[in-house]
């Protein structure tokens, strides 16, 4: 897939008290106008990988030295005893390291509702609250996400980038995770979109942190008589290829147990599902009950 991105900005320019004192070279070199302008326009490409997963990793297990960083609070990914006893809870008994991060994983996506609402969508929330209050955006669902999982003991960081999404059919900002896996390095994780160990080729990675609050571009200037008030980036973005045929990853069998109807009842299904690969492979099904209109 190749996805055509923009990025733009603008910075404002203040007057500030001391132009009296700027001699005439200094006045020559200071930007005119009231607004400056950057921008970056790139084309990328991207693949469709699934990160194979092979054999089982213990769990729990000893992060190494060099993630320390990945593993303890921050401002907005803080743990306490809630977070800490939460994820303990989820995760009870568990001795694969794939599968426990599968279970907070999905325990967030449903359990924490997707709302837009002024308090999430504008302002980033922590885990503690997120927790408390069971609602956020992308961001806090992965806040919370990361706390449980370091909280464990494993290694996680934060992933600002942008991706395509069936909410108006666009590109929009986006975070999600990534969490280390010894032997194989960072697997991503998006507990928003329910996609486990993997994600779709339509999310772009612009960078990553140990916090979701940490800034994606820092300004640095030097000036006397002006301050520079940088806005918020603005990224665009559209796909202009697609090649390829997903890679098949399961074998699903379904069969409606008729003989087990009973009067007022729906039909039950049988549901096997079949790995045809030797690596794990995430999987979530659901089942969606058919219209009531709808006659065989």
């Amino acid at each position: 897939m190749e996805i055509k991105i923009d990025i733009n900005a603008n910075i404002k320019i203040e007057k500030t008290t001391g132009n009296s004192d700027l001699d005439e070279a200094e006045a020559k070199e200071r930007p005119s106008g009231d607004e400056l302008s950057f921008g970056l326009s790139s084309t990328i490409k991207t693949e469709n990988t699934f990160p194979k997963i092979y054999n089982k990793l213990r769990f729990p297990s000893v992060s190494p030295l060099e993630y320390e960083k990945y593993i303890v609070a921050t401002e907005f990914i803080d743990i306490n005893e809630e977070i800490r006893n939460k994820a303990a809870e989820i995760v009870e008994g568990e001795t694969d390291y794939f599968i426990a991060i599968y279970k907070i994983a999905e325990w967030v996506n449903r359990n924490i509702k997707y709302d837009l609402n002024t308090l999430t969508a504008e302002v980033v929330q922590k885990s503690s609250w997120v927790l408390e209050n069971r609602e956020g955006v992308c961001d806090e669902l992965t806040n919370l996400f990361i706390s449980m999982v370091r909280s464990l003991g494993i290694p996680a960081r934060f992933v600002s980038g942008t991706v395509y999404t069936n909410n108006g059919d666009k590109f929009e900002n986006h975070g999600w995770a990534e969490v280390y896996f010894p032997e194989y390095g960072w697997v991503p994780f998006d507990v928003t979109f329910g996609q486990y160990g993997w994600i779709s080729p339509s999310h772009v990675k612009l960078s990553h942190s140990d916090d979701s609050g940490s800034p994606s571009v820092e300004y640095k200037w030097r000036s006397r008589g002006i301050q520079l008030v940088p806005s918020n980036l603005e990224i665009k973005a559209e796909i202009t290829k697609k090649e390829g045929t997903p890679l098949k990853q399961t074998q699903i069998f379904v069969r409606p147990l008729n003989n087990e109807v009973a009067p007022g009842s729906y039909v039950p299904l049988e549901v096997k599902i079949k790995n045809t690969h030797n690596y794990y492979v995430p999987l979530v099904l659901t089942v969606t009950k058919a219209p009531s209109g709808i006659r065989r």
